[in-house]
């Protein structure tokens, strides 16, 4: 009788843990910040500066999620809503603030 109460226990822990993992892995993609892009087009760039794999047009979405500046230009990465739906990053200055403004 104690096996079966410690193995309902260790399984009950199982899921339990399991649980929190997702939900600490989940939360993130609830943080994204939506923004608009203000430019008249955006290049959606796999690395910042690099070749384009998508095009943002202005109106259209941005998922931001952070930036990074780089050799003194600030980048956003998000997923981008457009055409291809990727992740990637933009120029900074092509989207809308933290309190919508162009």
């Amino acid at each position: 009788m104690k096996t079966m109460r410690k193995l309902a226990l260790a399984a009950a822990a199982t899921t339990v843990l399991t649980g929190t993992v997702v939900a600490a892995t989940a939360g993130p993609a609830l943080a994204l910040e939506r923004r608009t892009v203000c430019a008249q087009n955006v290049w959606v760039r796999s690395a910042p500066g690099s070749a384009a794999i998508a095009i943002l047009y202005q109106g259209e979405s941005f998922d931001y999620d952070h930036s990074a500046t780089i050799n003194g230009y600030q980048w956003a990465y998000g997923f981008a809503y457009g055409g291809e739906n990727v992740w990637g990053w933009v120029s900074y200055s092509a989207l809308t603030n933290s309190s919508g403004q162009c």
